[in-house]
């Protein structure tokens, strides 16, 4: 219990320190921010949790890698409506609801082919 409450309150710190720094610059907060520090931290927890272990830390960063082309979606998206005029809070929210529909397509179609991601 104590290595959760550890995990979650070091996850949330990276969160609070990438929207801190971006505060003062914009390139250095997105530089942090492209890294795929959640990727990293949930596939070190993974590694680390005895229940896990590095085999399924392993399967998780495979499946995360299949999926990062469908996440894409929301940072083409999200500019793109606004461009045209949306506002900021309705193309946040299309560039969400499309991320997720084009990641569950995305899943169905590899499942259709064969790919495993479970």
């Amino acid at each position: 219990m104590l290595m959760t409450l550890i995990k979650a309150v070091g996850t949330v710190a990276v969160v609070i320190i990438i929207s801190e720094v971006q505060k003062r610059s914009n390139t250095l907060g997105a530089a942090i921010a492209a890294l795929p520090l959640m990727t990293m931290l949930v596939v070190f927890n993974l590694a680390t949790d005895p229940k896990a272990g590095p085999g399924q830390a392993m399967q998780f960063a495979n499946t995360t890698f299949m999926l990062f082309f469908p996440g894409l979606t929301f940072f083409i998206l999200l500019p793109l409506c606004q461009k045209f005029g949306i506002t900021f809070w309705w193309s946040f929210g299309i560039a969400v609801a499309a991320t997720f529909a084009l990641t569950i397509a995305a899943i169905s179609l590899m499942r259709h082919f064969g790919v495993k991601l479970d």
